[in-house]
């Protein structure tokens, strides 16, 4: 138990070395939300009945809701194939990121983003090589429109929902739909006619990662042939000795022009069979020369160009594959795949595979085989980005029930005659009869590592507020506040939040930023209403960097960007939604 006189300190420390660690970014988050809850649980700063109780929270409790409803009808809606009819004709860049951005950003509103944009990837991939546009100049503004379009409804990004949550926590009026609707709709369209305009010259072509892999082949795999008369024809992978390897792996075996992938143990090796190995380059080539029977693929070119399907997918954020090693979790048999490459941060991560950690946000190259796809659906894991997949479909019946529940219970929401927690459960237990979702598909999304980061939050904002942290940072970073004009309140309120969500996660900004806020507006001549309105839009401002909001990292492996490809595009785009913001608060709430 820390002493009282002591808490301001600890709670700050606290704070500083969950920030400090979030952005060092080596242990997952909720690891980091959990330990930094536990530090100030230790230190008497926030009761454990307090973080249990989180749990219950009607707010936090809505997030994982509509998670389920967005799965639901992702699984069983081709919504890319809707929005084709919308900009499938559109014959430029300019066009294209126009007419996708309005009906992503219109569907992102309502439905939780992340999905969204997981939909959407490999669709806007395949449009951007058949009209000869680099998936590069198309893949940001997929992700910029996702974030503006949940910034139009209280329920369009778990940053809202989450403010609430703390609101409510604390015993304030929450936010409605009706504050986030006309000021949602003007940064929205602003920033995606700013992106129609400025982003063919600030978005550039990037080498895709599958062209990379074609013109530079032996970086991932060295191909080898089984010569005429070798001791291991007729042997068993196995009993070659080629499973388990030090440094190496066998990816896959092509024979008469048939792939073999993944190669189980019991395959037994032909004369003149062709295997492609994968691991560190220099190994495998050691390996290969040391092994009586085979000997270097004679081709100039890699037979992968013609005879391997790879595919590109990347590690989800939910993924149960994070800060796990491919050895570790089975990769191969669990997936019924190989992986012949990692990308990270733009770069092909060296090293061994079957070492090497995992992380949310990567870009895996993989060989696969007939199951892969059938179990990776069960699991989420991994989202493929090159290649589009085959939706169920609905009865007319069951569509007609769905869309019907679905209008009755919105509009009883709007018209607030039924809370949102309880209209979402109306449409949460019709896609059960319907079986539009079961048991099984709840559990596969619902994500515990995000359950402890927003239950962390609330607990930690308790701990701010409780402290006197938060006053002190309120007395250090707006100590004239009285003084300041009504607009300036609200500028260094958007500066602040802006700040700590480009370098952490929305959601921690909104938990550190909501007890400062809160603190400043009994001092300040600004209602606490505009203040948290103003930090709700700062922490949803997550264009500058590729770690502020989960779909940036997602799409920045796919389109092979780098952290300054998010500068040059992100702090324009960043500066418009700032100021059409401010412009429209200071005119609604008479800021001069």
């Amino acid at each position: 138990m820390i002493p009282q006189n002591l808490q301001i300190a600890f709670v700050l420390s606290t704070i500083l070395l969950l920030i400090a660690v979030l952005v060092w970014d080596r242990i997952k988050t909720s690891w980091a939300f959990l330990a930094a809850v536990g530090l100030l649980a230790v230190g008497g700063s926030i009761e454990v009945e307090r973080f249990v109780a989180g749990i219950s929270n009607p707010s936090i409790l809505t997030i994982f809701i509509l998670i389920i409803i967005t799965a639901g009808i992702n699984d069983f809606f081709d919504l890319a194939a809707y929005f084709e009819r919308i900009f499938g004709k559109a014959g430029n860049q300019r066009s294209f990121i126009l007419r996708m951005g309005i009906s992503v950003s219109a569907v992102s509103s309502v439905m939780n983003n992340t999905p969204v944009v997981a939909m959407m990837m490999p669709y806007v991939y395949q449009w951007g090589r058949k009209h000869g546009i680099n998936p590069s100049r198309l893949l940001i503004p997929l992700s910029y429109s996702a974030i503006l379009g949940g910034v139009i409804t209280l329920i369009g990004t778990s940053t809202n929902l989450v403010l609430n949550g703390l609101l409510s926590e604390n015993g304030h009026p929450l936010l409605g739909f009706g504050d986030f609707f006309v000021p949602g709709v003007l940064v929205t369209l602003g920033c995606l006619f700013f992106l129609y305009l400025a982003g063919p010259w600030l978005l550039r072509d990037k080498k895709e990662i599958l062209k990379s892999l074609e013109e530079n082949a032996r970086e991932y795999l060295v191909e080898s042939s089984v010569v005429i008369g070798s001791p291991l024809i007729d042997k068993s992978v196995e009993e070659a000795g080629l499973r388990n390897l030090e440094s190496v792996f066998l990816s896959e075996i092509i024979r008469d022009n048939v792939r073999i992938s993944p190669v189980k143990p019991t395959e037994i090796l032909k004369e003149e069979d062709v295997l492609l190995f994968g691991g560190e380059t220099k190994s495998t080539l050691e390996f290969i020369k040391k092994t009586i029977g085979l000997e270097l693929h004679k081709k100039e070119e890699l037979q992968i160009k013609d005879n391997a399907e790879i595919i590109e997918a990347i590690v989800t954020q939910n993924s149960m594959l994070d800060r796990q090693s491919v050895k570790q979790i089975g990769f191969r048999e669990k997936y019924d795949a190989a992986i012949i490459g990692v990308h990270r941060s733009g770069e092909n991560v060296g090293g061994r595979i079957g070492a090497m950690q995992l992380r949310t946000g990567d870009l895996l190259l993989l060989t696969t085989g007939t199951e892969f796809r059938s179990r990776n659906k069960r699991s989420n894991d991994l989202l493929i980005i090159n290649s589009l997949e085959r939706k169920e479909e609905l009865s007319p019946k069951k569509k007609l029930i769905f869309f019907s529940s679905l209008i009755v219970a919105s509009g009883l929401a709007i018209f607030n005659i039924l809370s949102l927690f309880n209209a979402l459960l109306i449409i949460l237990f019709t896609q059960l009869v319907i079986r539009m979702t079961n048991v099984e598909n709840i559990k596969k999304n619902i994500s515990f590592d995000l359950l402890i980061i927003l239950i962390s939050a609330l607990s930690i904002g308790d701990a701010l507020l409780n402290s006197g942290a938060a006053d002190y940072i309120t007395n250090l970073l707006f100590s004239n506040a009285a003084s300041w004009s009504p607009l300036g309140v609200v500028i260094g309120v958007f500066v602040t939040t802006l700040v700590l969500t480009s370098m952490i996660t929305n959601v921690a900004a909104i938990t550190i930023i909501f007890p400062i806020v809160l603190s400043l507006s009994a001092v300040s001549p600004v209602s606490e209403h505009v203040l948290f309105l103003t930090a709700a839009y700062a922490a949803s401002c997550c264009f500058i960097t590729p770690f502020a909001y989960q779909t940036n990292l997602m799409v920045m492996e796919a389109g092979n960007y780098n952290f300054n490809d998010f500068l040059r595009v992100g702090i324009p785009v960043s500066i418009v939604y700032a100021l059409i913001f401010l412009i429209f608060a200071t005119l609604k709430f008479n800021l001069l």
